[in-house]
This record gives structure tokens, sequence and C-alpha cells, in this order.
């Protein structure tokens, strides 16, 4: 079960909190400033009058890149109120607004990439020895649940009662060094006459030594795009915790008593509901290895996976872009596969974009819902339409189509490298939501 932080020590969207400023620099210690999330971050808005110095920390944040540099901005700074303190990190200058020259008063924001709610002032968080964030769907993916349901009937097959059992399942061990694994929690609440039980999946990285903040989050974001390949859609990190300590309190009885896991904010971003419940690479198929062996490929082939993923993760871009950056994953991949199958670098920097589309789907010709043949033709007609100013524009569904099932042949080609069966892939693929072509209305 999670214990929860107290309600009022939260940032809202949209609203403001004021309280006080706390930092290592005199200048900005002790201000009064107010505090919100946003799109770019989480802002601080400080204020002066007859101040000149302060401003010089705007200048020196964007030229220095000494840490000590008493004229540029903290990395981390604090606030505090009184409905609790929050730490705030990868601190930034961002507007810088004065008046008459400099002399008067002025104001300037300051960006922080992540906020710690609840952290203790002074306290250090550029390094942590856990991490917990929650992905849109994943205990759905894992197909395992916190509650479990007892119904009872009467004689005549009537529900008459329904017994709810409420337990964790046991946790799912994904990598050793450091410690990643599934946890699944549970939160209930009582609202007058309504109980609400929240039924989570974490994925959690733990560690007895520090971990900078882009290794506690590299195999979360692996395993975010594992479910985005699957589905076919972008799934949120929903909420993140983490862990500054690596030394719980303990009880007399010498048994963990707690974990101080504290919220991580970062910017606003618009959610995104799932969407679609049909995936390519279900986890009840997975074999014990395979989880690794997508995080061992997600380190070899970021150059394939990255611009493919942002091709149907990025909201308001053309087709063109969508086409574009599905293309430029493919063309990794199949660089990739060429070094693996032996070629030198020079011959397979040579090779063709239309042949590496051949090599990356040669064995998906009997699974895939389209002559591919074909796709490869048009694939590489529109890419280089797309890329070449002197070439044809393809038209709208050309475009579309050719990324639509750029992405299906990806998500194949990832299903058939963590062991899905063709067989099992063929039928996933029946009823995969990217199987449909784009129709003029």
């Amino acid at each position: 079960m999670i214990k929860m932080l107290e309600s009022g020590n939260v940032l809202l969207p949209g609203k403001y909190r004021t309280g006080t400023l706390i930092s290592d620099n005199p200048l900005l210690n002790k201000k009064q400033v107010p505090i919100r999330v946003t799109e770019a971050g989480v802002e601080v808005t400080v204020a002066w009058q007859r101040e000149n110095q302060i401003s010089s920390l705007w200048y020196g944040d964007e030229i220095s890149l000494n840490e000590s540099d008493r004229n540029k901005i903290p990395r981390n700074l604090w606030f505090h109120d009184a409905d609790g303190s929050i730490a705030l990190l990868g601190c930034r200058g961002a507007s810088l607004s004065q008046q008459m020259l400099g002399y008067g008063g002025g104001q300037g924001t300051i960006i922080a990439n992540r906020a710690i709610i609840g952290a203790a002032l002074h306290s250090d968080y550029q390094q942590v020895y856990g991490l917990r964030t929650s992905i849109d769907g994943l205990r759905e993916w894992i197909g395992k649940s916190c509650v479990m349901q007892d119904p009872h009937t009467n004689e005549a097959g009537l529900l008459k009662s329904e017994t709810l059992t409420i337990r964790s399942p046991e946790d799912i061990p994904l990598n050793d060094n450091p410690s990643v694994s599934i946890r699944f929690a549970w939160t209930v609440s009582r609202n007058d006459d309504i109980w609400k039980v929240n039924d989570k999946a974490y994925i959690e990285t733990k560690s007895s030594e520090p971990l900078t903040w882009q290794r506690a989050e590299h195999l979360h974001k692996a395993l975010q795009d594992l479910l985005r390949i699957s589905y076919g859609e972008d799934r949120d990190l929903t909420e993140s915790l983490v862990l500054r300590s690596s030394n719980p309190k303990v009880s007399t009885e010498n048994k963990v008593a707690y974990e101080k896991w504290l919220p991580v904010i970062r910017e606003l971003r618009e959610h995104h509901k799932p969407k679609r419940h049909n995936c390519l690479i279900p986890y009840n198929l997975l074999k014990k290895d395979n989880i690794q062996e997508w995080f061992s490929l997600y380190d070899r082939i970021p150059r394939a996976i990255d611009p493919l993923v942002t091709s149907f993760t990025l909201d308001k871009v053309t087709a063109e872009a969508r086409l574009f950056e599905a293309s430029i994953g493919m063309e990794a991949l199949g660089y990739y596969l060429l070094i693996r199958d032996g070629k030198s670098k020079d011959a397979a920097g040579r090779t063709s974009f239309k042949d590496r589309l051949g090599l990356i789907s040669k064995n998906l010709r009997d699974i895939l819902p389209f002559d591919v043949s074909d796709w490869i033709q048009q694939t590489t007609s529109a890419y280089n339409g797309v890329k070449h100013a002197n070439r044809d524009r393809p038209d709208l569904l050309m475009r579309l189509n050719s990324w639509r099932k750029t992405v299906l042949v990806f998500r194949c080609w990832i299903a058939l490298e963590l062991g899905i069966e063709k067989g099992d892939l063929k039928d996933l693929v029946s009823v995969d939501s990217m199987r449909n072509e784009y129709k003029l209305l």
C-alpha cells in the first residue's frame, strides 16, 4: 500500500502558490515568489526593486558553465510555504524584464525541469537511489491486479454479494544492475458512501549507489517505448516518485517501516488517453529473457527506435514529417541489420534505402496485410519525393499510407525480434488498427 503526502503540498495546473525561495546564492535567498507548473517546466518569478546586481544572474546563466559561479542562477533552488517544501532541480534563467536601463526594478523568470514535492530544504536531489514511474496501460499489459473479485450467487444464479480482496502481486524482476522491477501498489479512499480503490503498477529502479537521473530513468523510458511500439500509440508517464536515501527507516524488529518516496513534477503535457487495446507484443507471449533482450536492443539501435516512435507519438505534425521521421528510422535499422549480417560500414552505408526496406521485411511477407513489394516501391518513392525538392511531391494518401505501413513493418520486426511466434503475430496484426488504409471521404 502507498502512503500519500498531505494534499496541500501540490502544484496544480493553472494555480499559483506564493512562498519563500531558498538559495545558496544570497541574491536569491529568501525572496518572496510565486510558483506554478507550465508547459515549459516549473516556473518561479523573482521581482526586485533597485537591486540591479540580481539581473546579472540571468546574463551569467547563458554563458557560464561553472556550477560554483555566483554570477549565474543556481541549478538547485528550494521553495517553501505553509503547505510544505519543494526542491527545484535543473534551474535556468528564462525571461528577464527591467526598468530604467536596469537602475530601477525588474523581474526574471526561472524554469526548473523537475520539482520534488516534500523535499527537505537544502537537500540535494541531483542523484537519487530510487525511481518509480507509472505508465498508462502498464498494469493491463502485464495482466495483473491488486484487486481480486469473488462473486457469490444465490440458488437462482443471481449475484447476492461479492468479496473484494486487495493484495499486491509479487514483484516482477526485469534487470539486476541497477535493480529494475515491476511493482504493484494500491490505495483506498472514501468519500461519504463511495469507496475508491486505486490499482497501480510501477516500474521501479533501486540502487545501493547514487544514480544520475539519466541512468535512473533510462530503462523506464525503454519500457515506455516498448508499450508505445506494442500498441502503436503514445503511452504517457502518469506519475513519478523518487527515493533519496539508500537507508529506509526500520522498526525495532529490523523490518522496513517505510521508504520516503516523493512525487516528481515536470512540465505540463497534454494527456493521451489510451485508445487501443490490441497490441502486437503481448506480455503473456514474452519469455523470461525477452524484456532483457529488449533493453539490450534499445541501447543498440536508438537511431532507429527514436525517430520511428516519434513519428506516431507526436501531435499536430504533417504527413511529410511523420513519413520523414519513420524513414530515417528505417534507414538506421537497415544499416544495423547490414552490419549485424557482416557487411562493412562502407558497404552498409552504400546500400540503398529500397534494399534496406527489403532486408527489414524479408521475414514478414506472410504476416503483413499488404503486398510487401508494393510497399517497398511506394515508400521509397514517397520518401524520395519528400526529401528531394526536385522530385514529384507524393499526394497526401500516399504519404499517410506509406508512413502507416512503415510503422507497422517496424512494429512487427520488433515483435519477431523479441520472440513472438509468426502465427501469433499474424493473428495479432489481423486486428491491429494500423492494418486499415487511409481513404478520402
